[in-house]
């Protein structure tokens, strides 16, 4: 498995901009947020294929049944045999993807644990990869954001790998040293080091006087469209990208959250529009599948 080094303090100063209302984080030079175009670019997931879900029968293997990380690496993911069997091989291959879902794609606050829930759409790994997983990546970080910024919540889940890289694609201030030579996703990633004067608190409040001070001129708003990437994306995401820029809505088992893109016309090379009002999403946040509720999203 490979583990990424996050810059927690990063993380927290630009959760500190999330807004709730509109789901866009509000720097000095407009809003902005974290798009369909940015996951199927940074993580190379689909965006466009069946909605992430199921109507699995016993639905606390929904929310509450869930299995340590390391079980599925020292067990299940153990080192292969060189004659291994093909079911050998596959029940290798599902506890692998199975430490990507909620190690770094869906991890939660706890960050070591997986919800059994996600076993249910690998049976068959040859119709796996036709789900929209990088819609219901963004859903899960949407609803993790918005749980951070409840009194009390001190940690983040969702993919902090790809709100961090998001940030660094767009914030000119931001980006570490090495960026532009070692970019362009998530696959090829970069890590910076820090001195041991400059963590922590320290780190944070240069992060919030950093983000004080973007302006129009510090922002790459289309951080894809330098001609150097063309031939790095795949064919298909190339032909999803129109999808992008829709509002609409974002599912994962029983969330549903929206992708409001309208307010962040400027990411897609468009000119900003008066916005109408926001879509009310009270109703959909208390939809996690806790309830007892009979309806499951498929």
């Amino acid at each position: 498995m490979v583990e990424f080094q996050h810059d927690w303090p990063l993380a927290s100063a630009l959760i500190e901009r999330w807004r709730l209302e509109s789901y866009t984080f509000h720097p000095p030079c407009g809003e902005m947020t974290i798009t369909l175009q940015d996951v199927a670019y940074q993580l190379r997931l689909r965006i466009d294929g069946d909605p992430v879900g199921g109507c699995i029968e016993d639905k606390q293997s929904q929310t509450k049944w869930t299995v340590k990380l390391t079980w599925f690496h020292n067990t299940v993911c153990s080192e292969l045999e060189q004659d291994t069997t093909e079911e050998r091989l596959m029940r290798y291959t599902r506890g692998y993807i199975m430490q990507l879902i909620g190690g770094i794609l869906f991890p939660d606050a706890s960050d070591s644990r997986v919800y059994i829930r996600w076993l249910s759409l690998l049976v068959d790994l040859n119709t796996y990869g036709w789900l929209s997983w990088g819609s219901a990546v963004l859903a899960w970080l949407y609803r993790q954001m918005c749980h951070a910024m409840e009194h009390g919540q001190c940690n983040l889940g969702g993919c902090v790998s790809l709100l961090l890289s998001w940030a660094y694609h767009h914030f000119l201030l931001l980006r570490p040293d090495g960026f532009n030579t070692r970019r362009f996703s998530l696959i090829e990633r970069w890590i910076q080091y820090w001195p041991d004067n400059a963590r922590g608190e320290s780190r944070l409040r240069h992060y919030r006087c950093t983000l004080n001070g973007i302006g129009m001129l510090n922002v790459d708003w289309m951080s894809y469209a330098n001609p150097q990437l063309i031939g790095k994306v795949p064919p298909a995401i190339a032909e999803a990208e129109a999808l992008a820029a829709l509002v609409c809505l974002l599912l994962c088992f029983a969330i549903i959250e929206w992708h409001q893109v309208d307010g962040v016309v400027r990411q897609f090379g468009g000119l900003q529009h008066i916005l109408t009002r926001p879509l009310n999403i009270d109703e959909m946040h208390r939809l996690d599948g806790r309830f007892g509720r009979d309806e499951w999203f498929p």
